[in-house]
């Protein structure tokens, strides 16, 4: 048996390059989730054991990208206290809120959205975590490579800042 194999049958693709926008009657086959063959005229033969899709009634597009996200808000979306409110009322209830944030709340924010992405269609994020507790000691980034490792996201992270505190006229605490 071909250890998690899938062949994807007379598809149509849609593609990125502009000289050959669709493929049109392709095979993919996918082993352990990632492309390793693309027949495109078809005709590839399904390994043994292989899973066949025939997807002649469905479209194929590469994994989307996503270049703006704030994982950590995951954890807090659904507030009951803030489900009604104005941007800055909803940031400033939830930076009160936010400022206990640690390893675990990164780690598992970062789960929950990338596995909503990669259900989506996602194949590619970036977060924009700007979150860094006073104190922290660790690489809360590393968290984030770690989540994206257990679920074979490909990721890229930003590492974002604010300047202005309350006191100097900022929303952040």
């Amino acid at each position: 048996m071909h250890e998690h194999a899938v062949l994807l049958k007379n598809i149509f693709c849609l593609m990125t390059d502009p000289a050959k926008p669709t493929l049109s009657g392709a095979d993919v086959l996918l082993t352990g989730g990632i492309v390793s063959h693309i027949a495109p005229e078809g005709g590839l033969q399904a390994p043994t054991g292989a899973r066949v899709i025939d997807c002649s009634s469905h479209v194929v597009v590469p994994g989307f990208v996503n270049t703006h996200h704030h994982f950590y808000q995951t954890l807090t979306r659904n507030h009951p206290a803030v489900q009604n409110a104005e941007l800055f009322d909803w940031l400033r209830f939830l930076y009160n809120v936010w400022k206990y944030i640690d390893a675990d709340g990164v780690y598992y924010s970062s789960l929950l959205a990338m596995g909503e992405l990669l259900k989506t269609g996602c194949t590619t994020s970036t977060d924009h975590h700007y979150l860094y507790p006073r104190g922290f000691v660790g690489d809360l980034m590393g968290v984030q490579f770690s989540a994206a490792d257990t679920l074979g996201m490909r990721f890229s992270p930003t590492r974002g800042s604010m300047s202005l505190s309350q006191k100097d006229g900022g929303l952040p605490p």
